[in-house]
């Protein structure tokens, strides 16, 4: 008889081993999935303020989002999130056994203004354990927060006063006038660090990035204003004079370093300076001080001819025959 007692009570004790490793892994795998679905709103909080960072720091109201489809830009939506491509379509508003999530935008600093520092938090919309069922609420949200690996944080019992992790610290409630988050809501959040790797000069970017080195550009470039250049201009294009062009108004230059600007489709010197001009003797023949200045020799630029303007001394005289041309083109 006291061996079944024992044997019974051994196996009593096996069958509640069993049924907490049982538990614990369920939890696990809950709060595995809780953490990924929740990572993947926190991404798309991520992608929303670097769309929108500049609006958000100049925001003096709620509704300047309004036409992009956000009723609050403070509190952005999931369905709001989805509809602007931040999200999948199917993305599931609510994640294992109808956790939910909310997202609330933090704006700290001088704001409105260019130094306003805008964040993100993501926070589950009800505490933890009352999402999931388990024996040990501290438990679940340790594993979760072991899932989360390093990006989560939560409102602990005995620190109710703050909502954080490894990453991020903010006050509880993270907004002025809303209730406190309960023990056991947890959370992931994008701070300004984080969203400091992203301040990069970008399409219809409003401020003034303010190089201080040098930018290559591989492509055209477009002003729809003046350009304003403190220092020399270089133009590396080169064409030659009296050739055809293919849109009026670009520039280049001719091998001999002139300005050229394309002009009823025709490259025309800029300034209207002409070809110039060079005499020959026939003594000396193309002496220094007597060569065209633009070519550097005793000829014309292309398209341009020599029109003889004068003629001076004597084949037969000591100091020869002179003779000076104009390039006309």
């Amino acid at each position: 008889m006291l061996e079944l007692t024992v044997a019974l009570l051994v196996a009593t004790l096996l069958a509640v081993w069993g049924a907490g490793q049982v538990a614990n892994r369920i939890n696990d795998a809950a709060a595995q999935a809780a953490a990924v679905w929740m990572s993947s709103i926190r991404l798309a909080a991520f992608a929303y303020l670097d769309r929108h960072k500049a609006v958000l720091r100049a925001a003096s109201g709620t509704a300047e989002l309004a036409h992009l489809g956000y009723a609050d830009w403070a509190r952005p939506r999931l369905a709001e999130l989805k509809a602007a491509g931040l999200l999948s379509a199917g993305f599931p508003e609510s994640g294992v056994r109808g956790l939910g999530a909310t997202i609330r935008i933090m704006r700290s600093g001088p704001c409105p203004g260019n130094e306003c520092r805008v964040e993100a938090l993501v926070h589950s919309s009800r505490a933890l354990p009352d999402a999931m069922a388990s024996s040990s609420g501290e438990q679940l949200v340790a594993q979760w927060l072991l899932a989360a690996q390093g990006q989560g944080g939560a409102v602990l019992r005995g620190r109710s006063h703050q909502i954080g992790g490894a990453a991020f610290q903010f006050p509880n409630p993270p907004v002025p006038g809303l209730d406190p988050l309960p023990d056991g809501t947890v959370a992931m959040a994008v701070t300004a660090e984080q969203l400091a790797a992203t301040d990069y000069l970008r399409v219809r970017d409003s401020r003034d990035p303010d190089l201080q080195g040098t930018a290559t550009v591989k492509g055209d470039i477009h002003a729809q204003a003046s350009v304003n250049v403190q220092g020399y201009l270089s133009i590396g294009a080169e064409a030659t004079e009296r050739t055809a062009c293919p849109a009026d108004g670009l520039m280049a230059r001719a091998a001999y370093g002139a300005l050229l600007v394309c002009w009823g489709n025709v490259w025309l010197p800029a300034g209207g300076r002409g070809g110039g001009g060079y005499s020959t003797n026939t003594k000396t023949g193309c002496a220094a001080g007597t060569y065209n200045l633009i070519t550097g020799a005793c000829s014309c630029p292309p398209g341009y001819g020599a029109v003889r303007i004068s003629e001076s001394g004597s084949m037969m005289a000591a100091e020869g025959l002179t003779r000076g041309y104009l390039c006309i083109g």
